[in-house]
């Protein structure tokens, strides 16, 4: 599909181009990582389509992803049922990717049949000298190479929260008058808005559309700390297996993939929970060893429930991705067709989500709460506007961008209150500017482009110089 370039993120995308023109290169991303990614990350971002689709072997052909295939969950490559181009000739097989290239031998894949369908092997790190990798018949396979730094600028890690303090650009900006803060702050927002566009529809290329809107919208009920968890989960249990399942064998998957079902002793529950759980594991039972691979403890998704609200408890967000999949015709149509899309219409589908133990439950070990509650409150529904919905659709119904300009914005964020700090100090000035999401948004974007790329404590950022010249 081609999408509509925003006029706004181009402007502001030249902006920051100039910014460094002549001083230094644009950060570039992801040239390498500072700690080593574990192998769950790799296949993570692999499936999700991070690394591109089209590659050069080590040896200099080229190769392109067809088709990336099935998670595999049982013994044998991690990607099953896949289709790759190897010089314009069609193969279809499985995929193996290993953080090293001699991971192949040292686990012995050369000498197991599960392996002998392999049509590509990945890895990140290499030897100095020369590594083939062979099937058990003597087959030769392609390997290639990732780098890290093929991953899109979007990818980056985070580099932590600069200091909140007054910068150098406090002082052209507080000569600039409000319209151009506002055409500023609008411009940068459009071009975050651009970049998670890309992300989603780069994760469409690989996955198509239904199951990326599943796993962001997955991902956006982990809230900020769990949504690498959310995002393992959605990956693994793909919309297409958990709908051809029952209702009950669906949360028993999700619930028995999380870990929860058999971290919890049923001694130490209340009544109603274990008569709730007595449903989730008459089903798990029967599940259970197809997903043994991954029930293991270095395999379980690494949920953080240190300073979790209960509400916000990923037991309780399972709770309410299960109720989204109750219902998933009516979630996902605004989604699947723009010109289908009604702001009004899809919050009420996820406000009204109901679940007969989850509405009035915080977690598994926890009492009944006194009343119910909603399973997607007000907040997580704006999270999901800003986080998925526009992004998705935006660049296909250009219109959509002066009702995303009206979103009010979301709670206190501490990101965006150094942002504000450090552009307009405590003057009034800086609140003026945080009432729409987009300024948020915005303020987010030239915090992290500028703010977060600085060594010098302000002194040698090019930004407040620049400002000057902004119109």
């Amino acid at each position: 599909m081609n999408l509509t370039a925003l006029p706004l993120a181009e402007r502001y995308t030249r902006f920051r181009d100039f910014v460094y023109s002549g001083l230094e290169e644009p950060p570039t991303l992801l040239p390498g990582l500072a700690e080593p990614m574990g192998e769950l990350d790799l296949q993570s971002l692999w499936f999700a389509g991070a690394f591109g689709r089209d590659f050069i072997t080590v040896d200099g052909r080229a190769v392109r992803i067809v088709d990336f295939g099935t998670w595999n969950s049982g013994a044998g490559p991690d990607f099953t049922e896949c289709v790759i181009d190897l010089d314009g000739r069609t193969h279809c097989g499985d995929i193996e990717l290993d953080p090293d290239a001699r991971d192949w031998e040292r686990h012995g894949h050369g000498a197991n049949a599960d392996y002998a369908r392999v049509v590509l092997h990945l890895f990140t790190r290499t030897s100095e000298e020369r590594f083939f990798t062979r099937t058990r018949d003597h087959r030769e396979v392609p390997q290639v190479c990732l780098n890290l730094g093929m991953m899109e600028q979007d990818a980056r890690p985070n580099r932590g929260l600069a200091a909140a303090r007054l910068g150098r650009c406090a002082t052209p900006l507080g000569e600039m008058d409000e319209a151009r803060i506002q055409y500023l702050l609008e411009s940068a927002a459009q071009h975050r808005l651009e970049r998670k566009s890309r992300r989603l529809h780069r994760s469409i290329t690989a996955q198509g559309r239904e199951q990326t809107i599943y796993q962001a919208l997955a991902q956006a009920l982990g809230y900020r700390q769990n949504q690498p968890p959310f995002l393992l989960l959605s990956q693994r249990l793909t919309l297409k297996r958990l709908r051809r399942s029952s209702a009950a064998a669906r949360e028993a998957l999700l619930f028995g993939l999380s870990g929860f079902l058999e971290s919890v002793k049923f001694e130490d529950t209340e009544p109603e929970t274990r008569s709730y759980l007595r449903q989730l594991w008459e089903e798990w039972w029967r599940l259970r060893d197809d997903c043994a691979r991954w029930l293991s403890p270095s395999q379980l998704p690494r949920w953080k429930l240190a300073a979790t609200r209960p509400g916000n408890h990923p037991q309780r967000r399972l709770g309410a991705l299960t109720a989204m999949l109750a219902h998933w015709d009516r979630v996902s149509a605004p989604l699947m067709d723009a010109t289908r899309w009604s702001q009004a219409v899809w919050k009420e589908s996820l406000l009204g989500l109901k679940h007969d133990f989850w509405t009035s439950h915080y977690t598994l070990l926890a009492e009944p709460a006194a009343r119910p509650q909603a399973l997607i409150g007000e907040t997580r529904v704006q999270e999901m506007l800003a986080n998925v919905a526009y992004p998705l659709l935006m660049p296909e119904r250009t219109r959509l961008w002066a009702e995303y300009l009206e979103l009010p914005s979301m709670l206190e964020n501490q990101k965006v209150t150094r942002a504000s700090l450090r552009l307009f100090g405590e003057g009034p000035r800086g609140a003026q500017f945080q009432k729409k999401l987009h300024q948020q948004q915005g303020l987010l974007q030239l915090y992290e482009d500028f703010c977060l790329e600085d060594d010098s404590a302000c002194a040698q950022c090019p930004f407040p110089e620049r400002l000057k010249q902004w119109q």
